[in-house]
């Protein structure tokens, strides 16, 4: 039963990290909307690739669950509201 309680933990920590990767992403976009500079642009292209790494890891993880499929379907939604900047 320990270890049920270990990978518990272990999943939602999965989940929380790439949850606040998703974040990450969405005010780093939300700020290069806000003033459209290489450096912002920048700033987020980067956290997307951290978020990127992060869904990969959670599906490896712990496969296509749905928590991970929503975030993952935020993630992408961000990326192409990033696209119309350039």
């Amino acid at each position: 039963m320990e270890d049920h309680t270990k990978m518990s933990w272990k999943e939602d920590s999965v989940i929380t990290r790439l949850h606040n990767s998703v974040d990450n992403v969405s005010q780093a976009v939300g700020k290069a909307f806000t003033n459209p500079s290489e450096e912002f642009i920048q700033q987020a292209q980067h956290m997307i690739e951290q978020a990127d790494r992060a869904v990969e890891n959670a599906l490896k993880n712990q496969g296509q669950t749905d928590p991970i499929l929503s975030l993952q379907q935020e993630l992408n939604q961000k990326k192409d509201e990033l696209n119309t900047l350039h």
